[in-house]
């Protein structure tokens, strides 16, 4: 079965030609995914096996990941540190 990061990394890849254009600050600020982006999450997480009780929570910790994966992309703050 696939980690909860490797079905994250799916989605985004799913998504990215959708999101392209798009603010992301929006889904940031929802701090949650749109209906089209929990849809993907789901189908991913059919498509990686899971069903049952184990759903729920893999599409949480899944939809989680890319909210932290789309934070991650979006940050234009540059990095603190020595060189």
């Amino acid at each position: 079965m696939m980690t909860a990061r490797e079905m994250a990394n799916r989605v985004r890849e799913c998504r990215q030609s959708a999101w392209d254009g798009t603010d992301s600050t929006a889904m940031l600020t929802r701090d949650r995914l749109d209906a089209d982006d929990l849809r993907t999450v789901r189908r991913v997480v059919a498509e990686a096996g899971y069903e049952g009780e184990e759903v729920e929570p893999k599409v949480r910790r899944v939809s989680s990941l890319v909210l932290g994966q789309v934070a991650a992309l979006s940050d234009n703050m540059p990095a603190d540190g020595a060189d």
